[in-house]
């Protein structure tokens, strides 16, 4: 009985990191992006935000993966470019709150990224 109580303790303490993110893509500078996360249980599904070359265009991709112990994998298909490709969101919840990880585009891109939790406005 100890057992199951402890567990449902530890669940209900874990973090849910649903809501939008500013997250900053480490380049040769910082690239700011979206990311809108949605967690049930520790299935995880979201859309991030990423720039292109022209400055007035953007990709929205959906993502799908799963979060276990503070740590996610989501995945997505970048369909918008010259050639679709898979997209890998490798992250972590930190002490603070924050999230840390890395992407990956292979071909394009293998970059480190944090991002915080975007705050409400007060009215």
């Amino acid at each position: 009985m100890t057992f199951l109580v402890a567990a449902l303790v530890a669940i209900a303490a874990a973090p849910n990191i649903t809501g939008t993110w500013n997250m900053g893509l480490q380049g040769g500078h910082v690239i700011p992006t979206a990311l809108v996360l949605k967690q049930d249980g520790t299935s995880l599904t979201g859309t991030i935000v990423l720039p292109t070359q022209d400055p007035n265009k953007q990709i929205e991709v959906a993502l799908s993966g799963e979060i276990a112990d503070g740590v996610f994998k989501l995945t997505g298909t970048v369909e918008n470019a010259k050639e679709a490709a898979t997209l890998t969101i490798d992250g972590k919840i930190l002490e603070d709150g924050t999230l840390e990880g890395q992407v990956d585009l292979p071909g394009h891109a293998h970059l480190p990224w944090t991002a915080e939790r975007l705050k409400n406005r007060k009215p």
